[in-house]
């Protein structure tokens, strides 16, 4: 019973305590850059302090649009040196897919578009709320070159609105250990969309990674970042190969240039080196097939009011690092040479990608916004698996408008269109039209 009780009392004081925060003699921080999250209170603090917490908090969250960064209250410790906060959003959206339909409520992936939807089946009514979060975010109030953090953030789209990790990391000054966005995605250059997918060609992937970043230069606008990360095995086998287990890591890598107020634009230049290896059954033997990606990535701010976000990305055994065909096994493939006389027998051939996406962001004032964002894929498979079925390429178009009603409200609606088209040159096509509610605690 007494536990039942504290559960009440600590979850009406996650919502509570903004709002009757002016009452208290606890210390208020406005967010000023950021308006969503509204205001934080700092709790069992006894000095003055500004808006540094808020940079401090945000720093240690990932950088894409939909992580959450800053909440509405932190614990301070007794000395002063820790500060955490605890905090998360409720999204809830409405959604009708017509003249083609994706039966998934938070995340539009072209590549799931049927290309011979059965007959009936080209409306799609659905509701979701699985995109909610939680997250909480431990800072050091320590120098910048020793600084410590942990960050957990969870949303619920497990089986039946299970619990799932997104983001589970410490970090301490430049390094980064444990689970989260790869190095080699952009995570600031990523457009804003209600849908949890967002642009087809989008690099990203949630993976363990040991990375480490660097900051120099005057105003610090330059950095780098250099990285570890689990290797995977999304390719095609068949009886002449065998997956094998992977002990190679990938190596992510970017080189990165910021300008303008608060390094707001950037441009970013990122590659990733690859050895996978599997077994060649034919020759009796483990093989490693290495690959090699680059990506021109970035954002350019105008005045506060116009942004302009974009991504190119190409090269070989990449495709489980591309939003739309990650999971399709389409890094690499096998050849169809079986005579042992030959040295390509049972070997798998590389699979080439391009993905690029553009978009364009205006802010009508700081709590309201609108953006449009269009996004290919093309997949070039070796000749024997021309005219098949398999993907050839993908196309997204995505735009919405947001608006803060309150500094912890936001509404959202937005239009998307998706088209999947086969190598054998037959497509689908997919409409969604969707709102959304959001509250940030």
């Amino acid at each position: 019973m007494k536990r039942t009780k504290f559960i009440y009392a600590f979850l009406g004081a996650m919502f509570i305590l903004p709002h009757f925060a002016n009452a208290q003699e606890e210390i208020l921080i406005t967010k000023k850059h950021n308006h969503h999250h509204g205001e934080l209170l700092i709790i069992n603090n006894d000095s003055g302090h500004d808006s540094t917490y808020v940079i401090i908090f945000e720093e240690n969250a990932p950088e894409r649009f939909n992580a959450p960064k800053t909440p509405s209250f932190g614990f301070m410790s007794k000395d002063q040196k820790y500060l955490m906060g605890i905090g998360g959003y409720v999204k809830g959206t409405i959604s009708m897919d017509f003249k083609g339909a994706i039966n998934d409520p938070a995340y539009f992936t072209t590549s799931a578009i049927p290309v011979n939807p059965a007959p009936g089946n080209g409306e799609l009514l659905q509701f979701n709320a699985n995109q909610s979060s939680l997250f909480y975010n431990l800072v050091s109030l320590s120098d910048k070159k020793t600084k410590f953090g942990a960050y957990i953030n969870m949303n619920f789209s497990g089986q039946n609105y299970t619990p799932e990790i997104q983001d589970a990391y410490i970090t301490y000054g430049g390094l980064l250990i444990g689970r989260t966005t790869s190095l080699f995605t952009d995570a600031a250059a990523i457009p804003p969309t209600i849908d949890s997918e967002g642009p087809n060609g989008l690099t990203y992937k949630t993976n363990n990674v040991f990375n480490f970043r660097s900051h120099w230069g005057k105003k610090k606008q330059f950095s780098a970042g250099l990285g570890l990360e689990m290797p995977s095995t999304d390719f095609t086998i068949s009886n002449a190969q065998s997956v094998t287990n992977q002990y190679i890591p990938d190596f992510p890598s970017y080189i990165q240039f910021a300008w303008g107020k608060n390094r707001d634009s950037h441009v970013r230049l990122s590659s990733i080196i690859r050895n996978v290896n599997y077994r060649n059954n034919i020759q009796d033997k483990n093989n490693i097939i290495s690959t090699y990606a680059c990506q021109l990535s970035g954002l350019v701010t105008v005045k506060q009011k116009l942004v302009f976000y974009y991504q190119l990305a190409y090269g070989t055994g990449i495709s489980t690092y591309i939003q739309d065909v990650s999971g399709l096994k389409l890094d690499f493939m096998p050849n169809n040479i079986v005579d042992k006389q030959d040295d390509n027998a049972g070997k798998l051939d590389h699979v080439k990608s391009m993905s690029y996406y553009a978009g364009l962001q205006y802010n009508f004032n700081p709590r309201t916004f609108m953006s449009c964002t269009f996004s290919q894929v093309g997949i070039d498979v070796p000749d024997n698996y021309e005219n098949t079925d398999l993907y050839k390429e993908g196309y997204y178009l995505a735009t919405n408008f947001f608006w803060y009603a309150r500094p912890n409200v936001q509404f959202g609606a937005e239009y998307l269109y998706g088209r999947r088209v086969d190598q054998n040159d037959n497509w689908g096509q997919a409409n969604r039209l969707q709102v959304m509610l959001q509250y940030n605690f």
